[in-house]
């Protein structure tokens, strides 16, 4: 049951709608009102379950501004639920502003866990990942990024990026030069129609992907520094249907 004065920070699915959770589809059905990453993607959603609720979208550029709003909101009695375009709201994803700006007035926040496209790469990464590390979006110049990864992959856990279509093949490139032909698991489009998972040492999927078209968000795990591809791990392009 829905308590005012709440905000309620729910994860939705990464790609396949019937993901989500009884909890999560009660929570947003009793709320007062959505905050949401983007508008176009929770209509959807909310269509989709029969829902109808007023929507506040927050990006990069508005965050702090609306943060202080949505908390304001709630402080006067409303509940809201906070999400994001895909996955759970916060994590390499706005979210952060609106949840800080309620500590600070005074205002509850709860969660209601869902779907995560980090987790749900490394469940089926084949690459130990009891102890990882997450980094999500890399710096799009080149000179911070490779900065960065010759710094995150000096360790011996795996770590995870998220990657977009167009730069995808050069952040592999500064994988190789600066973390050498270790083992690398790519999946694209996860839980969805054209789910797609590559496998194998950075060098064979930076070639599947120059070869592939390059639509979709991908998520990118390096293998732990020293990792080579296991005798029984499968390599090659391995497609699944939800």
């Amino acid at each position: 049951m829905v308590q005012k004065n709440i905000l309620y920070v729910i994860g939705t699915p990464i790609g396949n709608l019937k993901d989500i959770t009884f909890r999560a589809v009660e929570t947003l059905r009793e709320v007062d009102f959505v905050v949401a990453e983007s508008r176009e993607r929770a209509l959807a959603l909310l269509s989709h379950l029969d829902i109808r609720k007023p929507i506040t979208s927050i990006n990069t550029f508005n965050e702090s501004v609306r943060a202080g709003t949505v908390a304001a909101q709630l402080s006067k009695g409303k509940s809201a639920a906070l999400i994001t375009a895909a996955g759970t709201p916060a994590i390499s994803d706005p979210g952060d502003t609106v949840v800080r700006k309620c500590y600070e007035a005074g205002v509850e926040v709860r969660v209601v866990p869902g779907a995560s496209a980090s987790v749900a790469a490394l469940s089926i990464s084949g690459l130990s990942p009891d102890r990882f590390l997450f980094y999500g979006f890399l710096p799009l110049k080149t000179g911070k990024k490779r900065k960065i990864l010759r710094e995150i992959l000096s360790g011996p856990y795996p770590v995870v990026l998220f990657e977009s279509p167009r730069r995808i093949g050069e952040t592999l490139k500064v994988v190789l030069e600066e973390g050498g032909d270790r083992m690398v698991v790519l999946c694209r489009e996860m839980t969805k129609v054209h789910e797609e998972v590559i496998r194998g040492l950075a060098s064979e999927v930076l070639l599947e992907v120059s070869a592939s078209d390059t639509r979709g968000e991908y998520t990118l795990i390096v293998g732990g520094k020293g990792t080579r591809e296991p005798s029984w791990q499968r390599r090659g392009r391995e497609r699944r249907r939800s």
